[in-house]
């Protein structure tokens, strides 16, 4: 009970001075591409070493890699190709660096070096024991291992060679995250379809949150109550579905706890008696996949959503985007890593392409004592060698010419729908027809015979014209509730293509930049930038009908030099 306390007075101690001093340099943070090696597109599962936050695994469907240099280079360590197999989940012990587990939708596998040789050690009974989406292990007794599946909760105390079932959960309860009270590992909560649970007795038995205690526009729209909807969860369901992605309790007070769901983010400050969403203010995205918090600066929650990387601040209750050096808006997972040093806690994030690690910003990488008054001017010569390339506004132009989600094609579509009352519908018929007649008159006698036939023909034809107005379309027709929608939709993808354009420019001007005033020290590094630079400009072209390259070809040698 007195370690307990200490260590809690501690961390909140170590909390408070991180909070001032290191995370002034991940508050601006820019990230960097950390995946080479990876030759998957399609990741989604990651974990980190805590033992050694130079290694981390990243995860396919069918094939894992591992880094031991933080992200400078990849190996592949486990693969399921040509199998029925797929990696769902992935998790690292918090004691020992050589142990990593693999979740799969075969069963739960085990390496005890570093990925090299791997074990099964769970196999369920059938596919729903076997599909597991969630492994927890208890940071203070590696060998306590938890696994989610799509047919309840699995534990083991012995490092998996007994494992059981664990108590009041539905056998079709699909549980996708587990975690644990950081001050009392016994108190853990698991998220699944059904809704959330806790349990008090480490895991053996767990008891649903009422659904009377949550705030009715929290965690209603997050249980499914359809067996048959239960049923149909798999691993991209997981990602893209409805349901609640991740649990995490806060790593300073026990008492908030935080799930992400495609929703927004749900929060508890009370150990889960009442749940409410979040405010969204700055967050433009809801559907968050995952959420991180560093122990050093637990006043902020980090989302990843399918438009990028936010930010939640506790304190003013908004969200800020974290985007520079970002490739690509689609983020999968994010996972801190342990802080080096003096050096800020790294965080990992995993997108749609490839793997990017935080660093320390320009400003903030800056030797010491430097003269910010010549940085300034020499940025502001810099800045001046890009006059010749398009401005953002010219790339938002474009982009949106280009896409055709221009707003005066919306007031076109009402002009017209309004001029349309004035136009008349037009009918037009014409008709033709024929008349015949025919009879006959026939009689015989014994010396004559006659016979008389009538035949009668006649034409008739027609035609007529009508004209008709329907004034009351003049103050509303049919055709407005449809442009309505269409106009919806038309804003949202327009937003969409100047966010991604606006993302795309700076982040290739930052690195212009950075290759300027510090210039890679190898070959490889100039390579890379250089090839990040051509895929930057290349993106924007795809947005803006090829406009950079077109610009660039036009204003002499020199810019292309600079490409």
């Amino acid at each position: 009970m007195i370690k307990t306390y200490f260590k809690r007075v501690s961390v909140l101690l170590v909390s408070l001075l991180a909070a001032s001093i290191v995370f002034a340099d991940i508050e601006n943070v820019e990230w960097k591409y950390s995946g080479s090696g990876i030759m998957d597109a399609d990741l989604h599962s990651f974990a980190v070493c805590p033992a050694a936050p130079e290694v981390a695994y990243a995860g396919s469907y069918k094939v894992a890699y591992r880094t031991a240099d933080s992200g400078k280079t990849w190996t592949e360590v486990l693969s399921f190709r040509g199998t029925g197999n797929g990696i769902s989940t992935l998790a690292a012990d918090p004691l020992n660096m050589q142990v990593i587990y693999a979740g799969t939708t075969d069963g739960l596998y085990r390496s005890s070096d570093q990925g090299q040789r791997w074990e099964r050690i769970f196999k369920g009974v059938g596919a729903p024991e076997n599909m597991i989406f969630a492994v927890f292990i208890n940071p203070d007794d590696p060998g306590n291992i938890y696994i989610g599946t799509q047919s309840g909760i699995f534990f083991t105390k012995d490092g998996g060679l007994n494992w059981e079932r664990a108590q009041n959960l539905p056998s079709d309860a699909v549980v996708t995250s587990i975690s644990s009270d950081a001050h009392a590992p016994h108190v853990l909560y698991a998220a699944s379809v059904r809704g959330i649970y806790k349990s008090m007795d480490s895991g053996a038995a767990w008891k649903r949150i009422r659904e009377s205690d949550f705030d009715e526009n929290a965690l209603y729209n997050f249980i499914v109550d359809d067996e048959e909807a239960a049923e149909e969860v798999d691993i991209t369901a997981m990602r893209d579905g409805s349901q609640i992605r991740k649990i995490l309790p806060d790593p300073v007070d026990g008492r908030i706890i935080y799930a992400a769901t495609p929703r927004g983010l749900l929060v508890t400050y009370d150990s889960g008696l009442l749940w409410t969403l979040s405010a969204s203010t700055g967050l433009v995205s809801h559907n968050i996949r995952d959420i991180a918090i560093s122990p050093e600066d637990p006043d902020h929650v980090y989302a990843a959503t399918d438009r990028g990387i936010f930010r939640y601040s506790r304190r003013t209750a908004r969200w800020d985007e974290l985007y520079k050096g970002l490739a690509s808006s689609d983020i999968r997972c994010l996972a801190f890593a342990s802080p080096e040093q003096a050096a800020p806690p790294a965080l990992w994030a995993v997108t749609g392409k490839g793997v990017y690690k935080s660093a320390r910003s320009l400003p903030a990488s800056l030797p010491q004592g430097a003269d910010r008054q010549y940085v300034i001017t020499d940025a502001r010569d810099v800045d001046r060698i890009f006059n010749h390339e398009p401005s953002i506004e010219e790339i938002k132009e474009a982009a949106i010419e280009y896409a055709d989600v221009s707003p005066d094609k919306i007031r076109e579509w009402r002009r017209a729908a309004a001029n349309k009352a004035w136009l008349p519908d037009l009918n037009m018929s014409y008709g033709k027809s024929e008349d015949w007649q025919n009879s006959s008159y026939f009689y015989s006698t014994k010396d004559e015979k006659y016979k008389d036939d009538d035949i009668t023909e006649g034409d008739d034809e027609g035609w007529s014209v009508s004209l008709t107005w329907r004034l009351g379309e003049l103050i509303w027709n049919d055709d407005q509730t449809s442009i309505d929608n269409r106009s919806k939709l038309m804003v949202q993808l327009r937003d969409d293509v100047l966010n991604e354009v606006t993302r795309l420019y700076f982040e290739r001007r930052r690195l212009q930049i950075d290759l300027i005033i510090s210039p890679p020290g190898s070959n490889r590094d100039m390579i890379e930038r250089d090839l990040r630079l051509q895929e930057l400009t290349a993106n924007i072209d795809a947005l803006t009908g090829s406009l950079l390259s077109r610009r660039l070809a036009q204003k002499g040698t020199g810019a292309q030099r600079q490409e």
